[in-house]
């Protein structure tokens, strides 16, 4: 392989780099604006808040079971039918279009019903605190009236006036309102809007009225329960918003450029979520260039910037016998955007092949990566090849000078995919180089996979993988 081969796996100055954030954001790369902190003018999602399907009968009483509440196994007069709570909450949402998440959350708000697992009977008569004022109404006494209620109200009254004049009792999205704790509030959206509608008080947990919970505790407990948490290696966007975030050691970071993204990601595998989802990350350290890229510090000095680390080059003279082109150096980069980068060692004019190369035996035609280590690094399936080399060709080589090479770890799936064996059916996603199984389909779903991107390899492709902590049921987690 000539050395000037490795260059075609460069990118070329142009990409980008010199492109302004405006000009990025409108490419669809980088948020816009940044995204807010939590605040009381978000409180969910309208996508979440009309979600109605969003869990059956059966995972609603599981989600109780794990907290221990009396509901699980309460049964009450609907009508005068006999069903089980949980069955209820899943008819009650339907009915009325609105989330049996949103139903929880306000049992729990208004009367802990969600945890209590021995209530009073005041509790479950006025559960959703409905027709209480100040004192409660007798005509709206009784579990499954107050879910009927409460849902009705939201659904004939309160949405058709937010959707039709933009406003009830003069809460609406985009209209500044003192709530009764004297706080100013800015609905960003119908959902919080219909809170406030509700329960016009903040609470204590937000800066108001410290007696009361009210909407800061929804907005909690919303949090707690409902947002999910995707594992590193996600790739997200925020729903109505330019910008994609890669999710590594818990944190989000932004890409800069759309080459630091088709360099080496997939824009099929993006997920596309709420702003709570997103909010409930601390921003990490932005990726800004493509691997592999040379980089010279506005202090001086270039580095390769490959696999994660970054290279110095010992010379200019070492980059003139490698064979790179000066002009595919990106410069005046500060030194700040490297720090996250480990330091790798030297490239010198000794370094062949200081980004790696593929060799594919002329015997068997298997396929190794000979990396900056110079050990052999076994590739156990097309699959693993397609996630991590995509459109590179190997270089022909014999046997011999294969096995020539010492023997290392293997390669492994990129993060962030999602695997299978068709022995095993079982589904992993892979985080930090483990493979995490995905329980049911439910977990599937609320992560926002694609089936579509159901990579089925071999059994051996998968063992490389050490097997890492389920991605359990993101809405049966018990909590507090």
């Amino acid at each position: 392989m000539d050395r000037r081969t490795i260059r075609t796996f460069l990118p070329l100055k142009c990409i980008l780099m010199g492109m302004s954030a405006f000009a990025l954001a409108a490419a669809g790369l980088v948020p816009a604006t940044p995204v807010r902190a939590v605040s009381n003018d978000f409180i969910l999602s309208d996508a979440d808040f009309l979600d109605a399907e969003a869990m059956s009968a059966d995972r609603i009483r599981r989600f109780l079971e794990d907290r221990g509440s009396f509901l699980a196994d309460y049964s009450v007069d609907d009508g005068g039918t006999t069903k089980k709570a949980a069955q209820l909450l899943a008819e009650v949402s339907r009915d009325y279009g609105l989330s049996p998440k949103f139903f929880l959350t306000l049992l729990q708000k208004e009367q802990s019903l969600v945890t209590d697992p021995n209530p009073t009977p005041n509790q479950l008569d006025y559960a959703l605190g409905y027709g209480c004022p100040s004192t409660c109404s007798s005509a709206y006494k009784g579990f499954a009236t107050q879910l009927r209620a409460a849902g009705a109200r939201i659904h004939d009254d309160y949405l058709p006036a937010l959707r039709e004049h933009g406003q009830f009792n003069g809460w609406g999205p985009g209209i500044a309102k003192l709530t009764i704790d004297n706080l100013l509030v800015t609905p960003a959206n119908i959902a919080t809007a219909v809170l406030y509608i509700y329960n016009p008080y903040v609470g204590k947990y937000g800066g108001g009225d410290q007696r009361y919970g009210a909407n800061s505790l929804f907005q909690q407990l919303w949090l707690r329960w409902f947002v999910r948490k995707h594992p590193d290696g996600s790739l997200l966007r925020v729903r109505g918003q330019p910008g994609i975030w890669l999710i590594r050691d818990g944190r989000r970071s932004a890409f800069l450029s759309r080459a630091a993204f088709v360099s080496n990601y997939d824009p099929e595998k993006v997920v596309t979520v709420d702003r709570d989802e997103i909010e409930t990350y601390e921003v990490g350290s932005p990726i800004r260039y493509p691997e592999p890229s040379l980089l010279q510090l506005r202090t001086g000095g270039v580095y390769l910037l490959v696999n994660g680390m970054k290279r110095p080059l010992a010379s200019h003279e070492t980059l003139r016998l490698l064979g790179y082109n000066p002009e595919e150096i990106i410069r005046g980069v500060d030194a700040a955007e490297l720090e996250i980068y480990p330091k790798g060692d030297p490239i010198t004019e000794h370094d062949t092949f200081p980004t790696g190369r593929l060799l594919q035996s002329t015997t068997s035609g298997g396929v190794a990566y000979i990396g900056t280590d110079d050990l052999r690094h076994a590739i156990y399936s097309k699959e693993i090849y397609r996630s991590q080399f995509r459109n590179q060709r190997p270089q022909r080589a014999s046997e011999e000078e294969l096995l020539s090479y010492p023997e290392g770890d293997p390669v492994k799936f990129r993060d962030g995919e999602i695997v299978a064996s068709r022995t095993e059916r079982k589904i992993y996603f892979i985080s930090n180089g483990q493979r995490r199984p995905i329980p049911d389909i439910e977990t599937f779903r609320e992560l926002g996979l694609k089936i579509k991107n159901l990579v089925w390899t071999n059994d051996r492709s998968l063992a490389a993988h050490p097997l890492g902590e389920a991605l359990s049921d993101l809405s049966t987690n018990p909590g507090s």
